[in-house]
Formats: structure tokens, C-alpha cells, sequence
């Protein structure tokens, strides 16, 4: 495994959570409207067995909306819980196609902070910074998982790999160029390297 391979790998786990946060506009329910709207909240409330609705909204004490639930032919299903001045904090979605299925916890601003979630069977875990940059990408398949740490501007400054029985390490420059690692083949043989001055990549046992 040499390290343009794993940086290829690493990128295209990247793009993966970014997939991954498109799927979560949408938002969802599981059971939990069953188990909100089926129980006694007060002695004069009703006691509902079966609710069939597209789309609900639960309020609190002073009218503010916060819960939002929902369903869409062409967007999916998905739930939002909200503060009380509107803004959503935590998301639950299924893509329409059933291709991707996700998590998001946002901050006060409402901004996505942390996302977890399955595309097309890819698990994959998205993290981001108070600007709303990608920071951690992590994810995987059978062919192979990653760890990528990301700056401010989402350029890869670090990534950790495993493919094939292969293993790597490697850290990238300001423009996302790879400058030095370790790998650990399947077969046994391992080795580091950097790139000199001269833009070549040296290989060191």
C-alpha cells in the first residue's frame, strides 16, 4: 500500500460525509411518536392506540414548536427536535430511496457539530468545527476504513488507513500534499517516508 492510494482512499471517505450531511436534511421518526403520543402526559389528556398522519408537530406550554415530525415522497422521513426559538438541535432522516439513513446533533445556531450515518451501506461519522468546516472524517467499508483530521479551510493535514491487510500513516501539508508516513503491508514489510525538497517521495526502512 503506498500513500497515494491510502490519500485517494481517505479523500473518497471525505466525500462520503459529505453525501452523508446532504442525506440529513431531511429528518425522522422511529417508534418515538407511538410512544410520546400513546401515553397519559396529563388527566386530561387523551390516550391515542393508533395515529396515522403525515405530519406532526408538538408544541410546548407556550406554543413554541418543538418537535417536527414528517414524511415526503421525495425527501424521505425525518424528525427534528427544536429549542424554543425554532432552531433544530437534533435530526433523525431516511433518504426517499432508502440509499442513506442519519444523525445530526447541532449547536444553539443550529449549525450540524457531529453526524453519524449510513450511505448506500457505508457507515460514516462527520465532525465540524463552530464554522461549520469539516474537521474528522471517519468511515468504511469492506474494502477498507479511515480516519481523516481536517483544518479549518477542510484540507486533510492528517489520515490514518487500513486496506487489504495494509496499514498507514501519513500527514499532508497546508494544500493537503502528502510530506511523510509509515506503512505496514499485508505481507509483513513496513517502512516510512517523506517527500524532500525536490517534491520526490524518499523512502526510509
Amino acid at each position: 500500500m503506498n500513500f497515494n492510494n491510502m490519500y485517494a482512499r481517505l479523500e473518497s471517505l471525505e466525500k462520503q460525509n459529505n453525501r452523508l450531511q446532504k442525506a440529513l436534511i431531511v429528518l425522522v421518526l422511529g417508534f418515538f411518536a407511538l410512544v410520546l403520543m400513546g401515553a397519559k402526559i396529563g388527566l386530561q389528556d387523551s390516550h391515542f392506540r393508533k395515529i396515522t398522519a403525515e405530519r406532526i408537530t408538538i408544541v410546548d406550554a407556550q406554543g413554541n414548536k418543538v418537535i417536527q415530525i414528517g414524511t415526503d415522497e421525495f425527501k424521505g422521513t425525518g424528525m427534528q427536535i427544536l429549542s424554543k426559538d425554532g432552531t433544530r438541535l437534533i435530526g433523525i432522516g431516511v433518504a426517499a430511496d432508502e440509499g442513506g439513513s442519519g444523525f445530526l446533533i447541532a449547536d444553539k445556531t443550529g449549525r450540524a457539530r457531529f453526524g453519524l450515518g449510513m450511505d448506500k451501506g457505508v457507515p460514516s461519522l462527520a465532525l465540524t468545527d463552530e464554522n461549520g468546516n469539516k474537521i474528522i472524517a471517519l468511515g468504511g467499508d469492506e474494502k477498507g476504513y479511515g480516519l481523516v483530521i481536517m483544518d479549518g479551510n477542510e484540507v486533510e493535514r492528517a489520515g490514518i488507513g487500513y486496506k487489504e491487510g495494509s496499514t498507514g500513516i501519513a500527514i499532508y501539508d497546508d494544500k493537503g500534499q502528502y510530506i511523510r508516513g509509515m506503512v505496514n503491508e499485508a505481507g509483513g514489510i513496513h517502512y516510512s517516508s517523506y517527500v524532500n525538497g525536490d517534491g520526490k517521495e524518499v523512502l526510509l526502512d
